[in-house]
Parts: structure tokens; C-alpha cells; sequence
């Protein structure tokens, strides 16, 4: 009986620290088969800006180098059950930038167009969370990696299918992201 590849179902551009705290979080509560791309582990932020460069110039360039790099579901050389979802700031950017990065339009002339939802943040995450009284400060760099362990922690006491549930519920309750929609498509095992 020949096994069934783990095909990688997703990969997370993460902007900095706090979007690569919280899709490992989510990543380690689903056990979901998704990769996460960071720069310098998200001590370097990755701006709507530079994001097309990236897509341009990294293992996300062409299709062939891609799949090197990840097993991905194919059929009739389309891509299954497989996303890439940046999730980025709106802040430092230009409102046309802003557009075209919500709308997609930004990723059109890319051969993973088809695949990418792009997730936002308004401004950014930590003012989410901060809005969603789910931090009490808004902190700075050298207090994030600590802050967002303690918010995104894998064992606190109800399942780890739950705590996730329990977040995207949170971020129902603001007009300032769409992460909800990336915890949602998580949960469906995208």
C-alpha cells in the first residue's frame, strides 16, 4: 500500500514577530501541514512594499522552484487544498498600495495569484489585539516576543481546537482585520 504524501496545505508570509507568533499558534494547535515564511524569524519585518520582491526573487518566484521546496496537492497541474496568505500591516504604505494589496490586484501578473488571500491588519496586529482587549499595552519590540508567547500559549487547559476557535471569535468583533478569515480557512484545514 503506497502512503499518502503530507501535503503542505498553506504558506503564511508572516510581516514580523506578532503575525509569526500567532500563525505558530495556530499552526501548533491545528497540527495543520503549513509553512511559515518570516524574515529573520520576524525580527525583520516584511512591508506590503517589498512583499512583490519577495514573490519575485525567493521560492515563490516560479512554479517549478516552488514545488522543490513544498509537496503541494496537483491536479491537472492546478494546485488543491493549497493557499498563501501574507499577512500583513497596513501601516507604512501608500492608501493605493493598501487597495490593491486587500483587493488582490497587487498579485495579479503572479503565476500564485489563484492561491494567495491576502490577510490585513489595520494598522497593525497590535492594535487589533489591543482594541480586542486581548493585551492590556501596546508593546515594543523588545517586550513582543514575550508578550505574544504569553497570548498565544499552546496549553491553557481547554483544547487546542478550541483556543482557536476562541480567537477567531475575537477577531469577529473588530472592522480592523480579516483575520478571522485566515483562522477560519485554519480551522477548515484550508
Amino acid at each position: 500500500m503506497k502512503r499518502k504524501p503530507n501535503y503542505c496545505k498553506g504558506v503564511v508570509i508572516a510581516h514580523g514577530k506578532s503575525e509569526l507568533f500567532l500563525a505558530e499558534h495556530i499552526k501548533s494547535n491545528l497540527h495543520l501541514p503549513i509553512k511559515i515564511y518570516s524574515k529573520n524569524n520576524g525580527k525583520t519585518s516584511i512591508q506590503i512594499d517589498s512583499l512583490m520582491t519577495i514573490l519575485r526573487n525567493n521560492v515563490f518566484k516560479n512554479k517549478r522552484v516552488f514545488t522543490q521546496e513544498y509537496i503541494i496537492e496537483e491536479e491537472n497541474g492546478v494546485l488543491k487544498n493549497f493557499l498563501v496568505m501574507p499577512i500583513m500591516d497596513l501601516d507604512d504604505t501608500s492608501e493605493d498600495k493598501k487597495q490593491k494589496y486587500i483587493s488582490g490586484e497587487m498579485f495579479k501578473n503572479h503565476w500564485l495569484s489563484p492561491y494567495i488571500l491576502p490577510i490585513w491588519n489595520k494598522n497593525n496586529l497590535d492594535e487589533v489585539l489591543f482594541e480586542l482587549k486581548l493585551i492590556d499595552k501596546l508593546p515594543n519590540d523588545k517586550e513582543k516576543g514575550k508578550v505574544y508567547r504569553e497570548l498565544f500559549q499552546t496549553n491553557n487547559g481547554e483544547s487546542d481546537k478550541k483556543q482557536v476557535e476562541r480567537l477567531m471569535k475575537m477577531f469577529e468583533k473588530s472592522d480592523r482585520t480579516n483575520m478571522q478569515v485566515f483562522i477560519k480557512k485554519c480551522l477548515d484545514s484550508l
